[in-house]
């Protein structure tokens, strides 16, 4: 089985597991489209959409994201586009999606701290991929990586959603 696990948004990531082993992670897919008078990050659909029909995955496991308080609301609207259209290209796909709570996820992951505290639960699951998650910009490749693993490690995983 094929799985995907997701940290939504722009600085975000997509992790692959096949049976249950971590095969590929990559940065969220991204472009910089002019808004008003400044250049903005955005998920870039079209290469999202290549990255997912080159991986053909059966299931993907999407972080819950919510807004964050104190958080602009042009930035929130943004981090909310963002998050939808990862979730809206997987179900165009036919891939079943599932939704996880951070703190469902960290819980289960053992990851107590802050996005450093990702990385760190990363690297030793995966020595191998050490590089992948070695900068601090790297987080969000820990936390899809580890999304995907807690959705691999799930007995049934149709109690997620």
């Amino acid at each position: 089985m094929k799985v995907v696990g997701v940290d939504p948004g722009c600085s975000g990531a997509l992790a692959l597991f096949e049976d249950g082993k971590l095969r590929a992670v990559v940065d969220m897919p991204t472009l910089k489209v002019r808004r008003g008078k400044t250049d903005k990050n955005e998920v870039d659909g079209y290469a999202l959409a290549a990255v997912l029909r080159g991986w053909a995955p059966d299931a993907a496991i999407v972080e819950q994201v919510g807004g964050i308080p104190g958080q602009a609301a042009g930035a929130a609207f943004n981090f909310g586009r963002a998050a939808g259209a990862v979730e809206y290209i997987l179900k165009a796909q036919n891939v079943r999606v599932e939704m996880v709570a951070p703190v469902t996820w960290k819980k289960r992951m053992g990851v107590k701290g802050d996005k450093d505290d990702s990385r760190a639960a990363a690297i030793r699951r995966w020595p191998a991929h050490a590089d992948t998650f070695a900068r601090k910009k790297d987080d969000g490749r820990a936390e899809a990586a580890l999304i995907g693993c807690y959705f691999t490690l799930m007995e049934t995983p149709d109690v997620l959603s």
